[in-house]
């Protein structure tokens, strides 16, 4: 079987979702969203039309529509992966209240959580993932220095604090399933989290390889939250 390093340098360059390196340029970046600068899309994502069948905003139920509303006064626009999970809205609003929960705990904070969530999502190449995510991290303040390197963050240790390396490590391992590296890299995210915050981290990597690998299979499109094109692949 191939190392960590070896797989997940493949999973970076290998076809890898576009990195963002214009997040601090891009309106809303640190305040909050005005829904106007953000990108307009079409309401239903022609890229989806490949994998599910064209649908309407009238064709969901008021109560789904209840959460597009939201999304177009926050965004500009309906966030592309609703169009499907609406398709089955117990699912959508369960999924909804599990990232909102994960909001109001100190562990994984926001930018510790993003920034696991843009890797994960370059692994599973999610490119609407990594393109809200590395907004988000921005947004909240991240250092740019860590959204443009995280793809080769081995590479560059001195961009990231121990306490991240051993979360990216830990989000790697289990996100490529090797049994070997998780045990090496949970050795090491025990001297900086205890095991409830552990747990929590988890779980998020959880949810974040359930949301990129759904949006993957389905052809979600980004929608240019971050606006400069794809960095060139690493050799």
């Amino acid at each position: 079987m191939p190392s960590l390093t070896d797989t997940s340098r493949t999973a970076a360059t290998a076809g890898s979702s576009p990195i963002c390196t214009g997040c601090s340029r891009v309106p809303g970046y640190g305040q909050d969203a005005n829904p106007v600068d953000f990108p307009a899309t079409p309401a239903f994502p022609s890229a989806m039309t490949s994998r599910l069948a064209e649908r309407s905003e009238r064709d969901y139920p008021w109560y789904v529509r209840l959460v597009f509303a939201y999304q177009k006064r926050k965004y500009g626009q309906v966030l592309s992966p609703m169009w499907a999970w609406g398709r089955q809205p117990a699912i959508m609003f369960a999924f909804l209240l599990l990232i909102g929960r994960f909001k109001r705990l100190a562990s994984p904070g926001p930018l510790l959580r993003t920034l696991m969530s843009v890797r994960i999502s370059q692994i599973n190449h999610c490119d609407f993932c990594v393109d809200f995510n590395a907004h988000n991290f921005l947004a909240a303040r991240g250092a740019h220095e860590k959204i443009d390197f995280i793809d080769r963050w081995r590479e560059h240790p001195e961009a990231f604090s121990e306490e991240e390396r051993a979360a990216l490590a830990y989000a790697e391992a289990v996100t490529l399933g090797d049994d070997d590296d998780t045990a090496r890299a949970m050795t090491e995210l025990k001297r900086f989290f205890d095991d409830d915050a552990i747990v929590a981290l988890t779980a998020w990597i959880g949810v974040q390889n359930l949301s990129s690998k759904f949006n993957d299979a389905l052809s979600i499109p980004t929608q240019g939250f971050c606006r400069i094109p794809p960095r060139a692949s690493a050799d």
